[in-house]
This record gives structure tokens, C-alpha cells and sequence, in this order.
């Protein structure tokens, strides 16, 4: 906080908007604005030196993007500065080369997604303080990998703990009114209606899902970070599954490799991945009638040539999911459960966790024959 006098002003950050026409700047004004950042245009070297953080708008964010965005750090200057480079389209191969030459962030315009862009440009600018302080966490995110998986991390985690917060709020607002009408009955010596405690039920289950998930998706303990045998995890899931029963009707079946796999990962989070993976899978065949309710989940050795890691698959004999609403199930609040069994956040924090670890997790799937989920694990030097 700035005294002055008689006043308190409270500092704003400085955004540097540069190639970024007229229409695109009012609309990260109406955004960003609001939010306490300043939004200046890329004028003069002044503007430039009192930037503390740069959005750099490109039509291509490959070769074009990166030659724009070299002569952009030849004119600031001030290596400290993060830069969040503006795109209309990015598939992830060409987001990784993007950051792997530098650049600390990239956020596709089509749509612009208005949380999505305050999360971000607040986690960049929390970057450039632990540069500016100099620490060990700074240096950690110097190497362009880990900064990478960092970004998606926390940039994901924000905008999902900013739309958690929403839907909690109309939960909590659900959960006093249905509070409210028991307490009414109450006071008449009447029961409850049964509707309203079924209410009372599904909200105090969204709201233990909600949290357990946001937990999944915080800070790493470095307790849970192990070197084990990646086959000694699926067993334990399932077992656990089964005796909390979670695995309903379904006939479980483990594959496993004769050899082992030795890998160094946060093994609380990857048995989190796997338990929202069999849990997916379970509710997919529950409703199944002319087939065994049939589920295999294994573990597959990674290449000999090193060309992938490790994998994990679930399998299983559900309904299925068409082929336009693949890439949907990983989107959050996407279910096709009731309120009671389910929040719609398992695959987006399955998906989540395992892209932290630097793997990627993808599904394939038939109507009315099944689908299949895989996580590829990033390939490790780590031997017996």
C-alpha cells in the first residue's frame, strides 16, 4: 500500500498490451480493468520499461509468434517481465514448443474465456516475483519444462476453484433454505418433508465432492513424492474401491506386466487419477442390461526405444460416449450422473493431475460398447 495524503492508494499492476488492435484492447480493458489491473497500449519505450507483465497478441503462435515475441524481449529489455502470448488457435504440441523458446504462457482468444485470462495474468505476476526475489522457486521455473506444467497447473486450479466458489455459493443457498423449511416443521412439531431432506443430502455430498477434488488439485507434499513399483498401485485402489464399495456391480479384473516399472511420481495424486478413472467407469456400466458389468484396469510397460512412458488404462463395458462429446467429458461440470454421485469435476481433475506430471490422458470410446481411458506417463530413467 502507497500513503499519500490523506489517502491510501492501493498499486495496480501495469499490463502492456502490444499488437493488440483497438477492438481486442477495450475488450481486455472491460476485463482486466475492473479486476485492478491497468491496461496500457505498447507506446514508447517509457511504457514499455514499466510493464510488469506483457500481452503479446499474434495471429500464429509459431514461427511468427516467436519472432514477434524476440523482438519484444530485445525491446524490453528486463528479463523479469513474463510475457502472455495471445493467439486465436493452439493445439497443445505447438503450445509446448511456444513455451519450451521462452515464452511463459499462451491463452487462445477463440473464445476469449474472461477468468481464464485474470487467472493467468495473476499467476504470471506471481511468477515475476519469485524471479524478482530470487529464490529457489524462481529458479525451478527457469527451466522451461517445469515452468510449462506449473502454469497449466496452477492456471487450472484457479479458474476451477473460481467456478467452485460460484456453484457453491447457489449450493449454500439451496442448503439455508431447505435448512430454513426443517427448522419451520420443526417448530410445528412436524417431520421434515422427505424432499427437503433429500435436498439437505445432495447438497452436503456436492459440497464434500467439491472439496475433496480442490484438495487433490493443491500444493504438493514432497512426502508424496515416492519411488515405487507402478504395479503396486492399481491393486490398491481397487481393493479399496471395492471395500468402500464404490465399485458397485462391476467385475473387476487387474492386468499387470511381469516386470517391474520404477517411477518417481506423487503417488497420492496418481492413485487420485486412477480412483476417478474406475469410478467413471463403474457408473458407466451400472446402467448397462445386455452385457456384464465388466471393468479392466492395468498397467502397460513403457517403450523399449523410449518413444512413450509408462501407461495406465481403465476399460470398461458402459454405455459408451459419442464421438462430438469426447473431448466434453473433461470438461468441468460435465455429468451425466444425478447431483447425488456426482459433481462433474472427476475427469477435469483426472486430467489435470496427470497433465501436472507432465503426461497426458486421453479416451476412446464406442456407444453402447464401452470406452477406454489412458494415462501416458512421462518415460523416467529410474531402475531398480
Amino acid at each position: 500500500m502507497l500513503e499519500t495524503t490523506g489517502t491510501t492508494e492501493t498499486y495496480r499492476p501495469r499490463v502492456l498490451a502490444v499488437d493488440v488492435e483497438s477492438e481486442g484492447m477495450e475488450r481486455l480493458c472491460s476485463i482486466l480493468a475492473p479486476a485492478g489491473y491497468d491496461v496500457l497500449p505498447a507506446r514508447g519505450e517509457e511504457a514499455r520499461q514499466a510493464a510488469d507483465l506483457v500481452l503479446l497478441d499474434v495471429k500464429q503462435p509459431g514461427t511468427d509468434g516467436l519472432a514477434a515475441y524476440r523482438r519484444l524481449q530485445a525491446e524490453l529489455g528486463v528479463p523479469s517481465v513474463p510475457v502472455l502470448m495471445l493467439t486465436r488457435r493452439a493445439d497443445r504440441q505447438l503450445r509446448r514448443q511456444v513455451l519450451e523458446a521462452g515464452v511463459d504462457d499462451v491463452l487462445t482468444t477463440e473464445p476469449l474465456d474472461p477468468l481464464e485470462l485474470k487467472v493467468r495474468v495473476h499467476t504470471l505476476l506471481e511468477l515475476k516475483a519469485h524471479r524478482e526475489r530470487g529464490g529457489e522457486r524462481a529458479e525451478e521455473l527457469l527451466d522451461p519444462r517445469a515452468r510449462w506444467v506449473e502454469m497449466e497447473r496452477l492456471a487450472r486450479v484457479g479458474t476451477l476453484a473460481a467456478d467452485v466458489a460460484q456453484n457453491l455459493d447457489h449450493i449454500s443457498a439451496g442448503l439455508q433454505q431447505a435448512l430454513g423449511h426443517v427448522r419451520e416443521r420443526a417448530k410445528q412439531g412436524l417431520p421434515p418433508d422427505a424432499e427437503e431432506l433429500k435436498k439437505l443430502g445432495v447438497a452436503g455430498e456436492q459440497m464434500r465432492l467439491y472439496g475433496q477434488h480442490l484438495l487433490s488439485l493443491g500444493p504438493t507434499n514432497p512426502k508424496d513424492i515416492q519411488r515405487f513399483d507402478l504395479r503396486d498401485l492399481v491393486p490398491g485402489v481397487v481393493e479399496r474401491m471395492r471395500d468402500n464399495g464404490r465399485l458397485g456391480s462391476a467385475e473387476v479384473t487387474v492386468l499387470l506386466p511381469e516386470d517391474p516399472i520404477a517411477v518417481v511420481f506423487n503417488r497420492r495424486q496418481l492413485e487420485q487419477v486412477v480412483t476417478e478413472l474406475l469410478a467413471n467407469a463403474a457408473q458407466a456400466v451400472e446402467d448397462v442390461k445386455d452385457r456384464p458389468h465388466r471393468i479392466h484396469v492395468g498397467v502397460e510397460m513403457p517403450d523399449m526405444f523410449g518413444d512413450f512412458g509408462p501407461r495406465l488404462f481403465v476399460k470398461d463395458t458402459g454405455i459408451g460416449i459419442f464421438e462430438d462429446e469426447l473431448q466434453a467429458v473433461f470438461e468441468p461440470y460435465y455429468t451425466t450422473k444425478p447431483p447425488e454421485k456426482g459433481a462433474g469435476l472427476g475427469l477435469t481433475v483426472a486430467r489435470a493431475l496427470v497433465e501436472s506430471m507432465g503426461g497426458k490422458l486421453t479416451v476412446q470410446s464406442r456407444v453402447n460398447l464401452g470406452s477406454t481411458f489412458t494415462v501416458e506417463l512421462p518415460e523416467q530413467t529410474s531402475s531398480w
